[in-house]
């Protein structure tokens, strides 16, 4: 339940933000909006929310939401549409705004969605490649610490 949640949290914020950037900005139809939300909501959720953000940071995560997005919108306006003029440029400020909005969206989220998986996921990684120490690598021994150095051959033969 709380995925189908957030999948509606983040297609109604990507719906409304790509209205204002490529409707009223840009004068792109709705059906063209509509489905492109719907398409950058479904695959930067499965792919940037539940695969990435699962197994590293939001920095990570954002970023790679704002390639997808550019990339998707990029290619999807150049295919549906006979404009190519600033296509390129309607796609970066389109991904900026998805990008912005994911940072934000990202920290809903870790705190609601996937706490649990997060926070395990996170120190299991972190922890995973830490070598042993042990006290053969020291050469004093345990019962001399207390002592000092260790006494050399000489000194116990006198």
């Amino acid at each position: 339940m709380d995925h189908i949640k957030a999948v509606v949290i983040k297609f109604i914020g990507t719906l409304f933000l790509l209205f204002i950037v490529l409707g009223l900005a840009f004068n792109y139809s709705f059906v063209h909006i509509f489905t492109l939300s719907l398409l950058l909501g479904v695959i930067s959720y499965i792919l940037g929310d539940l695969l990435l953000l699962a197994r590293t940071s939001n920095l990570l995560a954002t970023c790679s939401d704002f390639a997808l997005a550019l990339l998707l919108t990029w290619f999807y306006l150049a295919n549906v549409t006979n404009a190519n003029n600033f296509l390129f440029l309607v796609s970066f400020i389109t991904a900026a705004g998805i990008a912005l909005f994911e940072a934000f969206f990202h920290r809903y989220l870790i705190t609601r969605v996937i706490k649990d998986s997060y926070q395990t996921k996170r120190v299991n990684h972190s922890l995973q490649y830490q070598a042993e120490a042990s006290e053969e690598l020291t050469s004093i021994k345990k019962a001399d610490k207390n002592k000092g150095f260790p006494k050399s051959r000489d000194e116990n033969n006198i």
